[in-house]
Order: structure tokens, then sequence, then C-alpha cells
């Protein structure tokens, strides 16, 4: 190959490899963009219904308070976590391109998000982490929510009326007198960040 055209060629490749890898990594900055100019809501001042973004601290509610399963272990860095979302890219042959195929598997168990004016119980079936990786590898991104991680948080709320099936006192709106709920919808998904 002529070297004045391999030098005009090189950083045409160059760029579209990293475009390829940073592709992965540029859904997290664009979400956590959101994220952080979304302004954020006291967890008492939530309206039924609407989508609201709330800063606080990760509990896990007591054994058996709610019927929760127990924590998570994350796939990859086996740590105990309330969330996870786990990437893993499958190449063809020995190349480092575009991946064959990529596999996630995200999981999220209830638990609650504390702010100075109350709490509010997190329950989706999935929720997009958009921290920073916990575990980054060649084949794999893995990010997670631990208990007393203080996130950022975004999602639709569902207020009902504060009923005592054995709940304890804490995990209601003591003002109101109703539960609060975030959720993720087909509209509003859910989207968790850490809170720097």
């Amino acid at each position: 190959m002529d070297p004045v055209l391999f030098f005009l060629v090189l950083p045409g490749i160059v760029a579209l490899g990293y475009g390829v890898w940073n592709r992965t990594q540029d859904d997290a900055r664009r979400t956590r963009r959101v994220l952080r100019r979304t302004r954020v809501t006291p967890i008492a001042e939530l309206g039924d219904g609407l989508l609201a973004c709330v800063v606080g601290t990760v509990e896990l509610a007591e054994l058996g308070e709610l019927g929760e399963p127990p924590l998570l272990t994350s796939m990859i860095a086996k740590r105990p976590c309330v969330a996870y979302d786990t990437n893993v890219y499958f190449f063809a042959g020995n190349t480092a391109g575009m991946p064959a195929r990529v596999e996630v598997e995200r999981r999220i168990v209830p638990f609650f998000v504390r702010d100075a004016s109350g709490v509010v119980r997190v329950d989706a079936a999935e929720a997009a982490l958009c921290n920073s990786p916990t575990a980054n590898g060649d084949r794999y991104i893995e990010r997670l929510i631990e208990v007393g991680a203080k996130i950022r948080i975004v999602g639709s709320v569902h207020l009902e009326p504060a009923r005592d099936h054995g709940f304890r006192e804490r995990h209601y709106r003591e003002v109101t007198g109703m539960k609060a709920t975030l959720t993720g919808t087909a509209n509003f998904p859910l989207l968790i960040d850490l809170e720097r």
C-alpha cells in the first residue's frame, strides 16, 4: 500500500473505531446531562401521574416488611446492590470492531429513596442506570446502585392513600397521608444516576 494513502486513510479508520467504541458511552452521557438539567422535586411535593426527579439516599426495607426479595448480586463485580445493568459484547472471530451481538441484563428490586422531606418507594421492572461503570472491560460494562448511595432518579409518580398493612410509618409522606411510588412507564422510563 502506498504510504501516503495509508496515512490519509488511517485517521478515518481510527475515528470510525473510536466512534463505534464510544457509542455505548454516549447514551449514558446524554442521559446524565438530561438528569442534571431536570428540576429536583422534594418527595413531600410529588404529584400523582407526573414525571419527577428526586435526589436522595437509597434505603432497603426491613426484611419481610414489603415482601421484597433480598439484595441482588451484580453479574461481573459480584457486589450486593438494588439494581444493576450489565452489557456483554460478543465479537465474531478475533475482530475488535462492531460486536456480533450484545446481551443486556437489567435487574432491580424495590427499594426506597429518602430526602429531607420524606421517603418514596421505587418499584419498576427495569431501570436505565446512567452512572459511571463499576466494572468495565473490552467485552463488558456493568453499572450498579448500592444501598446507601446518593442517587438522582427520574420516574413517573404514583400516589395512593396510606393504609396500615404492617408498613412502618416512615414509608409514608406524613404531610398528606399518601404513599408515593416512583415507577417507569413506556413514556417515562425510570432513569437513575449517582448524585455528585
